[in-house]
């Protein structure tokens, strides 16, 4: 009966060698098997049933390597912004695991099923290829296993080289209690409390591993407390404490060496994806030959209706309510009236009304007449070897908004056509709120996209003209406006006196003058991808949109 026995757990006796410590045993007929103690070598201990607790589990364990998905759109890397779970954490299928950027967006990637997390390969501010691992997963199975339920003390061994099985007894194996050796491990001087969370982007994190700096030390100038990697290099210029621990003593033994300060000290800055992204489309944009037309825009007019606009702000839109506002907003709601009754989310509302949402709905009118700058090039495909054409019903207009933790971005203003402008102030105080409050932007799937031409409001940093560039996502043309300013200028009847005295057609009375009124002026500039739109075409464009933006009620007049 023995030696069958041992026979029967020789392949656990074999598997058993290759463990650190202690051997799994496996009998494949469970409801009959016994257990037994394998003397295997010195180095590993026997195991006895009357000494130990053993635990009988019909659940096997296999670890899974969680690999980064093809998010779409051409990606083939992404850098980790933020883990959400740490190792040995449960996590359940569809949990937020962790967040990632890519060229174009980021995204918050969920895991697809079930059990604990084993390891993580890197850090935030890594960089991980599509198909490569970003986790393990270790996941339950089904099959049947004996495993140890509680730690046991090591039992001493028999002579090596011979793997016998035997019956459980009741005596007693004594083991002479192992010689406490004193620890050589120093107490730590840098044990600190709990870190507090610190806000900065993935380049403003990678300089500080550079240069051995741990961001929980450094005060953060940007909004909301945010580190700037301007902060990160002040604060390796007054001499960090972390940088400082590092460095080695100094020999006694060795000869001073006389220091030199070096006033022109660089620092090497990898290029963050959001900057990549930019370095690949801008050179891709070289290739375009760009068509630019420039004009000044006499918005006068249009800022006065947009001073009497925004004393009929929608009160659904607003931020702020006085108590008579909301009790009409409950009467509406009592009439069944849910679009006008119902609130926009905060994020959405706004007290202030900017010329920007009126810009762009001009431009939607001025498209109406223009149907090519609706369309998008379309690259060869299977279908097709050639370049097309796709216009849209829509009319899809993208902005320009900078990020506060650095890169531009241009989400999309979808159907314009059908927007009015307190609604497209809703939506850009909307896309406002994700640039400032997440780094990088999480913008919403609506907003995704390419639009068929882009309006920069970059005036509201300053500048008069500017040269736009056409980026290479198909869309035809884009537009630049710049700083609005305050200059003298013959308006109505006066102007065309102006032109008639500038001909010679007309002569002023002696003593007499023309008047002229101070007016806000605007320098656009629109540039246009020459390849497919003719510069005539570009020039109407633009000549339709300064009309109605000089003559706002026509706005009104066209209804749409």
């Amino acid at each position: 009966m023995l030696p069958r026995t041992a026979a029967r757990f020789a392949p656990a006796a074999r598997l058993a060698r290759r463990a650190p410590s202690i051997a799994r045993l496996h009998s494949p007929t469970a409801s009959t098997a016994r257990a037994a103690v394998i003397n295997i070598s010195p180095a590993l201990p026997r195991l006895s049933l009357d000494q130990r607790e053993f635990s009988s589990s019909a659940r096997v364990h296999g670890v899974k390597p969680f690999l980064l998905a093809d998010i779409g759109e051409g990606i083939t890397e992404c850098e980790i912004v933020k883990w959400n779970v740490e190792v040995g954490q449960i996590i359940e299928e569809f949990d937020p695991v962790v967040e990632v950027m890519s060229d174009k967006a980021t995204v918050e990637i969920t895991s697809p099923f079930s059990g604990k997390v084993k390891s993580l390969n890197g850090a935030a501010g890594d960089v991980i290829k599509v198909g490569k691992m970003l986790c393990e997963i270790e996941m339950e199975g089904e099959g049947a296993e004996a495993e140890i339920s509680k730690p046991v003390d090591p039992l001493p061994p028999t002579a090596p080289g011979n793997a016998t099985a035997r019956e459980p007894s009741d005596e007693k194996v004594t083991q002479p209690a192992p010689t406490e050796q004193p620890s050589t491990e120093q107490p730590s001087t840098e044990r600190r409390g709990e870190k507090r969370e610190v806000w900065a982007t993935p380049a403003t994190r990678r300089i500080a591993r550079e240069q051995n700096i741990d961001l929980a030390d450094v005060t953060g100038t940007g909004p909301q407390g945010r580190v700037t990697k301007g902060d990160v290099l002040a604060f390796v210029a007054a001499g960090s404490p972390s940088s400082q621990s590092a460095s080695p003593p100094s020999s006694a033994s060795s000869a001073p060496t006389p220091s030199l300060t070096s006033t022109s000290a660089t620092i090497t800055l990898p290029l963050s994806p959001v900057r990549k992204a930019m370095f690949r489309a801008m050179t891709s944009s070289l290739q375009i030959p760009h068509f630019a037309y420039s004009e000044t825009l006499d918005v006068t007019p249009l800022e006065r209706l947009r001073l009497s606009l925004n004393q009929h702000i929608p009160l659904r839109h607003r931020k702020t309510l006085k108590p008579a506002e909301e009790a009409q907003l409950a009467r509406l709601g009592e009439w069944g009236v849910a679009e006008q009754s119902e609130r926009m989310p905060e994020e959405k509302r706004f007290d202030r009304l900017t010329l920007l949402p009126l810009f762009i709905k001009a431009l939607s009118l001025a498209m109406h007449e223009h149907p090519i700058f609706t369309c998008n090039l379309t690259p060869p495909s299977s279908t097709s070897t050639d370049h097309t054409l796709t216009r849209r019903s829509s009319h899809d207009i993208s902005i320009a908004l900078s990020s506060p933790s650095g890169g531009l971005y241009t989400p999309l203003l979808p159907s314009v056509n059908h927007s009015s402008p307190y609604t497209l102030a809703s939506q850009i105080a909307h896309l406002q709120h994700c640039a400032t409050t997440s780094s990088p932007p999480k913008f919403p799937a609506e907003f995704k996209g390419a639009g068929t031409i882009t309006l920069s409001n970059v005036g509201v940093v300053g500048g008069t003209t500017t040269h736009p560039i056409v980026p290479p996502t198909g869309q035809l043309a884009i537009g630049a406006l710049g700083r609005m300013r305050v200059e003298p200028r013959y308006v109505g009847k006066e102007k065309e006196r102006a032109k008639e005295v500038a001909r010679g057609l007309e002569e002023l009375p002696f003593g007499e003058e023309l008047k002229m009124e101070p007016r806000l002026l605007m320098d656009v500039t629109f540039s246009a991808d020459h390849r497919v739109v003719e510069g005539v075409e570009l020039a109407k464009l633009v000549e339709s949109w300064k009309r109605l933006i000089e003559e706002p009620e026509r706005i009104v007049g066209l209804g749409r």
